[in-house]
């Protein structure tokens, strides 16, 4: 037997884990598409610390033509940030369903649940069985307005490159 407290307790830290950990896979977006600014002078402190380091994005050189005023094809070398070229998508878990068959007694004043065993074979008792069922909606949402202007910024940059 458990508690219905201790029930209900156990399934809203299963949900916060989570989601915890889809953020988690969110923030992973920095490590995907920025690396470690390298050092300066001094900054050894600051790198020491996770949150004050410094990042830079990660980016390919691509070879992108251009036509000349008379007519031949030029190519020059743009540095492209990798963030620029793939849609972001992140996670957030919308909505948890959980769903279960118990019994329910009251034990020292306190709301007791039990999930009967189902039994197999030729001795099982029809109609008792322990059953549940669990839906969880992941659905995707928008970047955040910060990492929206950084990759509108990056976004810029590289049309300045191109022109």
């Amino acid at each position: 037997m458990i508690s219905f407290k201790s029930f209900v307790e156990a399934v809203h830290s299963a949900i916060i884990e989570a989601s915890s950990t889809l953020m988690d896979q969110n923030v992973g977006l920095l490590d995907r598409y920025f690396k470690d600014a390298p050092a300066k002078t001094g900054d050894d402190e600051k790198t020491s610390n996770e949150l004050s380091k410094s990042l830079t994005p990660k980016t390919v050189t691509l070879e992108y033509p251009t036509l000349n005023a008379d007519g031949s094809v030029e190519t020059s070398e743009i540095q492209v940030p990798l963030i620029t070229m793939v849609p972001l998508s992140m996670s957030k878990i919308e909505k948890a369903t959980l769903s279960a068959d118990f019994d329910l007694e009251i034990i020292n004043d306190e709301l007791q649940l039990s999930f009967p065993r189902r039994s197999e074979g030729i001795f099982s008792q029809k109609g008792r069985r322990t059953t549940g069922s669990l839906e969880i909606i992941i659905s995707p949402q928008e970047p955040s307005e910060g990492l929206a202007e950084i990759v509108d910024a990056y976004e810029s940059v590289l049309k300045q490159q191109i022109k």
